[in-house]
């Protein structure tokens, strides 16, 4: 028992040292995450104002009272983008945690299960995927208009999954095949048990790099339903920044520091995500001898 909790420790140990000890694209997307983790976490400390304050001048630019500036209603925009830290990260993380769960089971089982079970998961797969994502969304939160942060999760999470289930399954096919399978199953272990137990493990990084990707694209989603004026009409996000700004003609004014700062937040966190993604992609495939696709 200790011995095999020694091999564990030490397996661990040199995946991280691979994935994010010696990966410098891991370290500067984590870096920039924890960055607006701790924004989001402290947002009552770092805003000088409350989000929804109406007492400036509008449309007054940046100062040191007010260092993004003023918008039209007299909001200090600087404490709007820190609020707008959470909102944003609260649907984006936990809607793509939600669909790399749906996408993860869906694409192990029709992997490692194969025949009737994996044709049909996969039409349904095929079925969603014709769909325009972005336009069922929409139409579905505009018969939501209350539903609030948790139906934003649960509508965004359920659409994004689809992509996520089929690169799963692609790889599941691969490592069905291998010997450690085959020795597992000779051990009596169940389909569940060498799901979870055996193939899981050995494509974590590929199950690490399509969620943040699904992350990414969850986060990017919020902010385009926000900027249509839907979800949660009482938050603050980047998004409903941007469609505030828009709405209130801020390029025709000049009002850069209404509209960019929020959009090149969103552009970076994204990016962030996608710098965790696609190296712990390359260096799986490495490893592997070969290129592999999300």
């Amino acid at each position: 028992m200790v011995e095999a909790k020694k091999k564990n420790y030490s397996e661990l140990r040199i995946s991280f040292n691979k994935y994010i000890g010696k990966n410098m694209r891991a370290k500067v997307g984590i870096g920039i995450i924890v960055f607006f983790a701790l924004v989001a976490l402290l947002a009552d400390v770092i805003a000088p104002y409350e989000a929804n304050a109406i007492d400036f001048t509008p449309w007054e630019g940046p100062t040191a009272a007010h260092l993004l500036g003023v918008n039209s209603y007299g909001q200090d925009i600087f404490s709007r983008l820190v609020y707008g830290t959470r909102v944003t990260m609260l649907v984006g993380i936990f809607a793509g945690l939600l669909s790399s769960f749906i996408g993860t089971f869906v694409g192990l089982l029709a992997g490692y299960k194969g025949g009737k079970i994996g044709e049909v998961l996969m039409r349904i797969v095929d079925v969603f995927l014709v769909l325009p994502t972005l336009a069922v969304i929409i139409v579905l939160s505009s018969y939501m208009s209350d539903m609030g942060l948790g139906g934003e999760v649960l509508i965004i999470g359920f659409f994004s999954w689809l992509m996520m289930a089929r690169s799963i399954r692609s790889q599941t096919l691969t490592e069905a095949k291998r010997e450690y399978v085959d020795a597992a199953r000779a051990q009596g272990m169940g389909s569940l048990e060498i799901m979870f137990k055996e193939i899981l493990p050995n494509i974590l990084p590929v199950v690490t790099a399509n969620m943040v990707m699904v992350i990414t694209q969850a986060l990017l989603t919020e902010a385009s339903m926000s900027f249509l004026g839907l979800g949660d009409a009482a938050a603050v996000s980047w998004g409903k920044m941007l469609s505030i700004a828009y709405d209130n003609s801020a390029i025709l004014h000049g009002a850069w520091w209404w509209m960019i700062p929020p959009g090149l937040c969103i552009a970076t966190l994204g990016f962030s995500f996608m710098l965790i993604g696609n190296s712990f992609l390359d260096i799986y495939s490495n490893d592997r001898g070969g290129h592999i696709k999300l």
